[in-house]
């Protein structure tokens, strides 16, 4: 499981079947701090269900292209699929 406590996270994707406002709330809960932006403080990027194009399938959203680009750079970012995610969500809830 990841720790995420202390740690810079930007959210890309619709996550279901959480809304996102619930996804930022749980986030919080743990100590993260969720902002609306890849940046170099960027730790870990949350990807929801990638929205397909008919014209271009294989291009990601805006915020996913610049954690790839910052990533190339050589910043470390996590990249956290929705299904780790709820795997981590439905593992703390367990555990109260």
């Amino acid at each position: 499981m990841i720790d995420v406590a202390g740690k810079i996270i930007v959210i890309t994707g619709s996550l279901r079947p959480m809304t996102r406002q619930e996804a930022i709330s749980f986030l919080e809960s743990q100590g993260a701090v969720v902002q609306g932006y890849v940046s170099r403080q960027t730790e870990i990027l949350l990807v929801g269900h990638k929205q397909l194009s008919l014209f271009e399938p294989d291009k990601g959203s805006k915020k996913y292209e610049a954690a790839l680009a910052r990533i190339a750079q050589g910043q470390e970012i996590t990249i956290l699929s929705e299904d780790v995610f709820f795997n981590m969500v439905k593992s703390l809830k367990c555990d109260r």
